[in-house]
């Protein structure tokens, strides 16, 4: 059951990471400014993942089609937040966008789960853990003084007791 957490809790982080991404790619420049995740980006890093995990070509089709409809469908949700003017604002409103994209990131791992064998799933997995430990480490010495941006914090996950 621990590991049900960690899984949610990292895929949360990367949810929020790409969405602070987008958002500030859409910052005073306007849109097209900062860094957004392209189709080009994702192909790229599914290659990349294909090669860590030595995927068979149909392994790599397979996966290429879960994270293309997996970013469609969160492009599909940041437009819709940026119609709404932003992130919510208040807590329920969190929560139930932290919900929705939670259940997104479960039903991909889902599908990756029906492609790889277990050994590469594993792999997949703690690929996405370390890709975690890392964003964390990295919003924290970019962000220094920012609230709730302790060791303890940063462990347990954003939003996590």
């Amino acid at each position: 059951m621990k590991r049900a957490v960690n899984f949610k809790t990292i895929g949360l982080a990367l949810l929020v990471s790409l969405f602070a991404l987008n958002m500030s790619a859409q910052g005073p420049g306007g849109p097209g400014r900062g860094f957004q995740m392209t189709e080009d980006d994702i192909k790229e890093q599914v290659t990349n993942t294909a090669q860590t995990l030595k995927l068979n070509d149909e392994q790599h089709k397979k996966a290429l089609a879960v994270e293309m409809d997996f970013y469609n469908k969160m492009q599909i949700e940041f437009q819709k937040m940026r119609n709404a003017g932003g992130p919510p604002a208040n807590e329920a409103d969190r929560e139930a966008m932290r919900t929705k994209m939670m259940k997104m990131r479960d039903d991909r791992n889902a599908q990756y789960e029906g492609i790889l064998t277990p050994d590469q799933y594993k792999q997949f997995i703690d690929m996405q853990e370390q890709r975690m430990r890392e964003m964390r480490e990295q919003r924290q010495q970019s962000n220094p003084g920012e609230e709730g941006a302790t060791p303890e914090r940063a462990e347990r996950g954003r939003g996590r007791n």
